[in-house]
């Protein structure tokens, strides 16, 4: 394969010529048909988000065919894309990627994109298959409705780190970890399923560049759950023991994540907070 079209190549890069402007997976072509014709079926009943110039809608496919998610994109600083792929254009590219590993993630029916005079992008959307009876995981955050269930927190954090860890042995990074990123579903931890979504930032990185991101990446999570230091812990175990080439030692990781630099701030994310 073309290292330019290879998901997993460090040397890919993100030049709109390499790749289609627009794409639909075989077989949904009359899907995609019925949903550009029915504007109706995004509605503001069915929107799920709306933020930072983009919307995802819930839109369900006639005859009974399924439900899926519809992310719109426009006002995204139009210039900066003129070369460079589109947002949604890079999130099917990473989608192949991460699915290529086996991390559970979205699945992506098409994308595609409008540009004036063929070179400044005005929209762009991509389709994937609505998830079904899935939450995300700000409910783990504090405040959020499972904040207090240590038994569900702990099997979604132990599910979590190991695929986190997937994608850093082949050189990727999320570089946009958030709770509300990683999707779950199921009742009880036993039960449990996580999904990754929301994939536009994630890049590749050669072995020896792969420090920083580690570190961003574990950063994020830990951050935004606030954990408590022995969570926190257990945590990056599970992910160390998944990933026995990472940069870092088990003790370099929790000495790191003590002091990481972000915004001028240093945070404490092993235990819970931050610090000036």
């Amino acid at each position: 394969m073309n290292i330019f079209y290879d998901p997993l190549s460090p040397w890919r890069l993100p030049l709109r010529f390499l790749y289609p402007a627009n794409w639909c997976a075989e077989g949904f072509e009359a899907d995609l048909a019925w949903i550009q014709t029915h504007p109706e079926a995004r509605n503001a009943g069915n929107l799920l988000t709306d933020s930072s110039g983009k919307k995802v809608w819930r839109v369900e496919l006639p005859d009974a065919r399924g439900a899926v998610a519809y992310k719109y994109c426009e006002g995204k600083a139009p210039v900066r894309y003129i070369l460079h792929l589109s947002h949604p254009g890079r999130e099917w590219r990473n989608y192949q990627a991460i699915r290529r590993m086996g991390i559970p993630a979205g699945e992506v029916l098409a994308f595609g994109e409008t540009r004036k005079h063929h070179w400044k992008i005005e929209n762009s959307f991509i389709i994937t298959r609505f998830i079904e009876n899935t939450r995300n995981g700000i409910d783990f955050m504090p405040g959020g409705r499972l904040c207090g269930d240590a038994a569900m927190r702990r099997r979604y954090c132990a599910l979590i780190a190991p695929e986190i860890a997937k994608m850093h042995r082949h050189g990727f990074y999320h570089k946009a970890l958030h709770p509300r990123n990683i999707l779950y579903r199921g009742d009880t931890p036993e039960a449990m399923e996580i999904f990754f979504i929301d994939v536009a930032r994630c890049r590749m990185r050669f072995r020896g560049a792969m420090k920083q991101p580690v570190l961003f990446d574990l950063y994020t999570p830990l951050l935004d759950l606030k954990l408590p230091a022995d969570e926190a812990r257990a945590f990056l175990a599970v992910y160390r023991a998944e990933f026995p080439d990472c940069p870092f030692t088990l003790n370099e990781l929790e000495r790191r994540l003590t002091c990481f630099r972000r915004h001028g701030k240093t945070f404490d994310v092993i235990n819970g907070g931050s610090a000036e």
